[in-house]
């Protein structure tokens, strides 16, 4: 009986048939280490981001509506109240008042201090100090801050860093603790004043709480707090 088939040779392939069953092997190995780099680079980038929380892009939204821009048009443009009488009996020559939105800085404790718009204190608190008998040297000047109700603090008044902008240190984070201030919600008014006896330079500050949740736009805090490019 003849053998069976089954153990016969296999068909041997042409030249070109070669060539295109490599061709093929070579496509296959190409793109199983490319999706294995693209694994590789998400997995450390994720890792990357997860070890470094600070490299994430964060977009932060500002408050930039027409209801808030009303609200603090009114509010500033509402007469000062009345300052406490602490504060009234050693009232002297005032500035204007300018009007701040804390911020996160503002609060944050290790930061211990509060900066204000450069322009605004240029323009209405320093020519109180050509009159008065305080001088503004380098490192600053303690001045005495009156709060809401009257209670004094004391606090240094100076030009900080390269841009010289202007801050209160030195016992702001004791003004912040006491009347409870929060970033965003509560807006200063702050007004500068010689002492009426002393003719040293004080600083009065009131606050408003209004509901609001984001810090403002450029576009508003340029309208509602008069910044000057």
């Amino acid at each position: 009986m003849a053998t069976s088939t089954m153990g016969a040779a296999r068909k041997r392939l042409t030249p070109e048939e070669v060539k295109k069953r490599e061709e093929q092997d070579e496509m296959v190995t190409a793109a199983f280490a490319l999706t294995h780099f693209m694994f590789l680079r998400d997995r450390i980038q994720a890792d990357d981001r997860e070890n470094h929380p600070s490299k994430k892009r964060k977009i932060i939204k500002k408050d930039d509506t027409e209801e808030t821009l009303e609200l603090l048009l009114r509010w500033t443009s509402d007469p000062p109240k009345n300052l406490p009488e602490a504060t009234m009996a050693v009232l002297g020559r005032c500035s204007k008042p300018i009007w701040k939105q804390l911020t996160k800085s503002d609060v944050k404790k290790d930061q211990n201090r509060l900066m204000l718009g450069k322009a605004q204190v240029d323009k209405n608190f320093l020519p109180l100090f050509e009159e008065s008998d305080t001088l503004l040297g380098k490192e600053g000047t303690r001045v005495s801050v009156y709060g809401p109700d009257g209670k004094v603090y004391e606090m240094m008044f100076k030009m900080w860093n390269e841009k010289k902008t202007p801050v209160l240190m030195s016992g702001w984070n004791k003004f912040v603790k006491e009347y409870k201030l929060s970033m965003y919600c509560d807006f200063l008014t702050v007004l500068m004043f010689m002492h009426k006896e002393t003719r040293e330079i004080c600083v009065a500050i009131d606050f408003t709480r209004h509901p609001i949740v984001k810090q403002l736009s450029e576009r508003i805090s340029k309208i509602v707090f008069k910044v000057e490019d």
